[in-house]
């Protein structure tokens, strides 16, 4: 008897214990973050693990953001040539270097995407430090923008 109350004890503590473990893999989003729509001269980080918001659950002491990389300022600016520049600033949150990829997707006034296929460009953001991406387009034509960022795997 005294066994079998000493297991049920066990396994309840266990199972409080777990049911504050429910937290999201790193290769999960939101399905805010998922469904949200698309915004037009805009920053989204694409891998989920660069900005994560935890709920209270094992191992964290409490709610909240937490994150590797945020952005500082985004924007775009005209170059002497007449194209576009699109800017990202991005601060590095932790003690090492990290490395990421971006790409810019440039879309006309209708928000048609232009006949330029984005390419990821790699980046190290130093530990602590900040750095920014930039991004040419190949129109003289008005612009709107959108840059994503993940990780470097």
């Amino acid at each position: 008897m005294k066994t079998l109350i000493k297991s049920m004890a066990t396994a309840a503590v266990c199972l409080g214990l777990l049911s504050g473990c429910a937290t999201k893999s790193a290769s999960s989003t939101d399905l805010i973050e998922r469904s949200a729509p698309i915004t037009m001269n805009s920053v989204a980080f694409t891998d989920y693990n660069l900005k994560r918001t935890y709920s209270r659950g094992f191992g964290q002491l409490e709610d909240g953001e937490r994150y590797r990389l945020s952005l500082v300022q985004h924007g775009q600016r005209p170059t002497a040539t007449g194209t576009t520049e699109v800017y990202v600033v991005l601060r590095n949150h932790t003690d090492y270097d990290y490395r990421i990829e971006a790409r810019t997707q440039f879309f006309d006034q209708d928000g048609v995407p232009t006949d330029v296929k984005p390419t990821w460009q790699r980046s190290t953001i130093p530990a602590n430090s900040i750095a920014t991406y930039r991004e040419l387009s190949t129109s003289t034509q008005p612009l709107q923008y959108r840059v994503e960022v993940r990780e470097l795997n």
